[in-house]
């Protein structure tokens, strides 16, 4: 198959800019710093002025960009400004003889655009990024499936995760509680005795640390258990039926609802120094943050919605016990309001990569699957689908937010995408090199690098216990070994750790992306089409050639070739991934 081209090489295509330090100077700059922000496109492009359209206290500021440099093929301008105020909104503007274009994170326009697509700086005086977020790639355990049931046994196979490549911990619920996945919480005062009880997560964070690695605990503020004490001590910290019996999240009887009305239970979850979210983020357990379960209805019940109020108290209580705690909020869909900078650092990206993918694999959208007439609807996504979608999520936050951003396509709540029959292993190995492509920080749920078994029809098949006895097996399967290469690019490479990202190709089910930091690219190139294609990408545009070689970096061998107008030819087979290292222009 060859797809007919759609010519992407025009100058408009190459404009570019973000808010990675390929193109500001700073990502969180002080109040009142001098910055400077850049903006490429190609070389001998038709434009007479460019500016950078910026407010300053509510009124519109244009700022003349000079040429700085030329590079690989690609005009650098830039532009000086200050940080006069918590958050810089701006675009561009680029005059040409008879047209002004106008450029925002959606794209290029020929209108005024609003500005709900700009470019966003926020101050280090209201945003403190958690420095270990460059490079950072995540790894979700579920307690008591991974090692004897136990913290302990995560210390133990610590040599393990960093042999993988990880450099952080996402813990499922680790506080006493009767249940396995532990959301049915009977006391957030105490870890688990059965996980090794408090001792046990002191241990850990101080060895994880030690082996400079971070620990994210989960958390339900929203409901408890039935055997918390608070249901017969404190009846009044709960929501309440017609009937008098207390409110059950999603219908479950068994998660009593909290009822944030009530002044003391906010004292004892957040607002005490001795309260639950800032116990554990002192020391001696020192954790680095938090992720929050069910974070999209929190504070929402009906007539009450309390959760702006609610999310604002929380996060300022956070941050206040310590300012560069990571706050991750599980929402499934557009939670673009707690995604400004003031409040959660990131979601469980469900809605900007998660379900994404997996669609484009061939599975069902995790949340239209829920109701039988949409499941039975047999449409494949497209490539175009991936680009729009995930543009609704990345053009509407800053830069350093989406930077945080958890990209996970399995979890304990969902399927393992490889126990699906209709997934083979080069689609699944696309989905995964994809964490790659996608601004964020790759998650991989434990087992996954070992392809452990389970099965998809109840989350009991998502939750097996880790498949330890048959290690050596496992770790010599492409599963393991795909992980480990994503986990040390991410870590290692800039362009994947803290660099900019453009989609040059996106026509049928294939997509390509280039990941670059200055003059380091990378390109990814993703094919959930049945049949081989041909397709010419404009390397050009981010001031590549050609790859580097015949192997891509997972040792796939490919052909392709260079064309005249700046070009290159690849062919692709189907249902398969490339990751190339690109030579740039000298």
């Amino acid at each position: 198959m060859i797809f007919e081209r759609k010519d992407m090489s025009s100058f408009l295509d190459s404009i570019y800019s973000d808010g990675t330090l390929g193109f500001v100077s700073s990502k969180t700059p002080a109040l009142l710093e001098k910055i400077k922000i850049r903006l490429r496109l190609l070389n001998n492009s038709p434009v007479e002025k460019i500016f950078v359209r910026r407010i300053r206290n509510g009124a519109e500021e244009y700022i003349e960009m000079a040429k700085e440099k030329s590079v690989s093929g690609l005009s650098y301008y830039v532009a000086e400004t200050d940080m006069n105020e918590p958050r810089l909104s701006y675009y561009f503007v680029l005059a040409c003889k008879d047209v002004i274009y106008f450029y925002t994170q959606a794209g290029v326009s020929t209108y005024v655009p609003d500005d709900s697509h700009n470019f966003i700086l926020l101050s280090s005086a209201v945003y403190k990024e958690p420095e270990w977020v460059k490079g950072a790639v995540y790894y979700q355990i579920f307690p008591t499936s991974f090692k004897d049931h136990s913290l302990y046994g995560v210390i133990e196979k610590i040599p393990y995760l960093k042999e993988l490549g990880v450099t952080a911990v996402y813990l499922n619920p680790i506080f006493t509680a009767p249940s396995p996945h532990k959301y049915d919480c009977a006391d957030y005062f105490h870890v688990d005795e059965t996980l090794g009880g408090d001792k046990a997560l002191e241990a850990l964070s101080k060895a994880l640390h030690e082996n400079g690695m971070r620990i994210i605990l989960d958390i339900s503020i929203n409901h408890t258990g039935l055997e918390h004490t608070w249901v017969k001590e404190k009846r009044h910290f709960y929501f309440k039926e017609d009937d008098g019996s207390l409110k059950g999240w999603a219908g479950f009887k068994g998660l009593p609802v909290l009822d944030y009305r009530n002044e003391e239970l906010r004292d004892l979850i957040y607002r005490n120094k001795d309260s639950v979210l800032r116990k554990w983020l002192r020391p001696p357990y020192d954790v680095d943050g938090w992720r929050f379960d069910v974070a999209d209805v929190f504070g929402r019940n009906d007539d009450l919605q309390m959760a702006d109020e609610l999310w604002r108290e929380v996060c300022e209580a956070i941050r206040e016990e310590k300012e560069d705690a990571m706050i991750i909020g599980e929402h499934w869909g557009d939670c673009n309001e707690y995604l400004q900078g003031d409040l959660w650092n990131a979601p469980m990206n469900y809605f900007g990569f998660g379900r994404i993918m997996r669609q484009f694999a061939g599975l069902k959208d995790l949340f239209l699957e829920r109701n039988e007439t949409l499941k039975a609807v047999t449409y494949k996504m497209t490539a175009k689908d991936v680009v729009a979608r995930s543009d609704e999520y990345y053009t509407r936050l800053p830069q350093v937010v989406a930077d945080c951003s958890m990209n996970l396509f399995d979890s304990h709540d969902v399927s393992r995408v490889h126990n699906n029959s209709e997934i083979d292993s080069d689609r699944w190995k696309s989905i995964a090199i994809s964490q790659l492509l996608f601004t964020g920080i790759p998650c991989i749920y434990y087992g996954d690098e070992l392809g452990i078994d389970g099965y998809i029809e109840h989350d009991s098949g998502f939750r097996y216990n880790m498949p330890w006895e048959d290690i050596d097996n496992r770790k010599a399967s492409d599963f393991f070994k795909t992980y480990q290469k994503i986990a040390h690019l991410r870590s290692e490479k800039r362009a994947f750790a803290e660099g900019g990202r453009k989609i040059l190709y996106a026509e049928g089910k294939v997509i390509a992306i280039a990941r670059f930091m200055e003059e380091e690219v990378y390109l990814g190139v993703i094919s959930m089409e049945e049949e081989d294609v041909k397709i010419a990408l404009p390397v050009n545009l981010v001031g590549a050639i050609e790859p580097e070689g015949n192997l891509d970096e997972f040792g796939s061998s490919f052909d392709g070739k260079c064309l005249l107008d700046g070009r290159y030819e690849l062919n692709v087979r189907g249902g398969t991934s490339l990751l190339l290292k690109m030579r740039t222009v000298k």
